[in-house]
């Protein structure tokens, strides 16, 4: 049995394209879900302390007791937990995912954005490395 494991939005509509997306990403059978409302602002600006280790916490026992192959932060068009327009959350996509691979140093940690039809892309890959892992602020 293969997991990975998604830090994603809570809202219903990104769930099955999501998890669709990351069984043929990662070749794994199970996606064990982490969410938020905009869970790439939360990482990216760091300003709830409580929130990130929550969901840290809940990523680390994925990887732990599930083993996960690989981790990916979602976020999403039309967003209520994250209201910014597509190229500021591609940014806090960026960050987050940078956190998240300092917490995770042997799995491949991407970033995907979902647009306006629930189409699943790729904005920052496995093997990327972001040159500024500083923290972004909102819109």
């Amino acid at each position: 049995m293969s997991f990975c494991t998604v830090v994603n939005c809570m809202d219903g509509r990104v769930q099955l394209p999501v998890i669709t997306y990351l069984q043929g990403r990662f070749d794994a059978e199970h996606v064990d879900s982490v969410t938020a409302a905009g869970p790439n602002l939360i990482l990216a600006r760091r300003a709830e302390p409580g929130l990130v280790a929550s969901i840290l916490r809940r990523v680390t026992l994925s990887v732990e007791r599930h083993g996960s192959v690989g981790i990916a932060l979602v976020g999403h068009h039309d967003c209520a937990g994250n209201p910014a327009p597509e190229g500021k959350q591609r940014e806090h996509i960026v960050a987050g995912v940078e956190l998240l691979r300092g917490r995770f140093p042997g799995l491949p940690v991407i970033g995907l954005w979902v647009d306006e039809s629930w189409t699943v892309r790729e904005v920052a890959t496995g093997s990327e490395r972001n040159e500024s892992p500083a923290l972004v602020g909102g819109d």
